[in-house]
């Protein structure tokens, strides 16, 4: 279920990358905010030349300045969850660290992107490192699809990357595989909690994964458990693809607002 309308809406603070092309980044989490019924701002990690196709160019900003956007929000709004998407370098996320460690009240949802859609490569090893070490404990929720996941822990199956996961709940998501039926998986601490077969649709989608994490955060901002955002947001983000339009020659965007709860 959507967020009611009151007044004022539950805020969730998005720090990613943008995405001129409006399919991914920090405009996706933008379009799927306005979807689930929650105000979305926005932190700034890096700038992008990218198009429906692929990624040509990425900047990352100076990790002050990306502190000091996300502390003003913090400071103005009643923050209820947080999303990180593209990281972009290793001082951006030591900085991130350091003020979420001070702000551990705010759940934390964390989509841990290293690759674009079309395959380029958005972090280093030694962003991976950090990711693992300083920043996934720190996180309510990781939402790593099954590739990024294997990648992350070494392992070759996804109950084995579960069992080394450094957090608590893990979502991996089975939008990269080849099955007739996604098989995503909910994990708490190793464990499997839940199961989520939805039928594969065919095509390539751009920013499923921004998608997928904001609704989540969306749905805790709205006081749902991790568990019941999971599926809402899976349940909006399998909507959205349902209903994707073509929009340059490349891949096709989610339609967020056709989805809607």
């Amino acid at each position: 279920m959507p967020c009611p309308a009151p007044l004022s809406r539950p805020v969730v603070l998005s720090i990613a990358g943008a995405d001129p092309s409006s399919g991914a980044g920090l405009q996706a989490d933008l379009l799927t905010g306005a979807a689930m019924g929650v105000h979305v701002c926005t932190a700034l990690t890096a700038w992008t030349v990218q198009d429906s196709r692929g990624v040509l160019r990425v900047q990352t900003l100076d990790a002050s300045d990306t502190r000091a956007q996300v502390e003003t929000l913090l400071a103005d709004f009643s923050v209820a969850a947080v999303k990180i998407g593209l990281i972009g370098s290793l001082p951006m996320a030591e900085m991130l660290r350091d003020v979420l460690l001070v702000r551990s009240d705010l759940p934390l949802v964390i989509d841990p992107i290293w690759r674009a859609g079309g395959g380029q490569e958005l972090a280093d090893a030694a962003l991976r490192d950090f990711l693992r070490e300083e920043l996934l404990p720190l996180a309510r929720i990781a939402t790593p699809n099954l590739p990024e996941a294997l990648q992350l822990t070494g392992a070759d199956t996804a109950d084995r990357a579960a069992r080394d996961w450094p957090g608590d709940w893990l979502l991996i998501s089975d939008g990269h595989g080849a099955a007739a039926q996604l098989d995503n998986r909910l994990y708490l601490r190793g464990k499997l909690a839940a199961c989520y077969p939805q039928p594969r649709l065919p095509g390539s989608y751009h920013g499923t994964g921004c998608t997928l994490s904001t609704g989540i955060a969306a749905g805790l901002a709205c006081g749902q458990s991790v568990p019941d955002a999971v599926a809402v947001s899976l349940a909006f983000t399998h909507a959205a693809v349902a209903k994707a339009y073509r929009a340059g020659h490349g891949q096709f965007f989610p339609d967020r607002w056709a989805a809607r709860p």
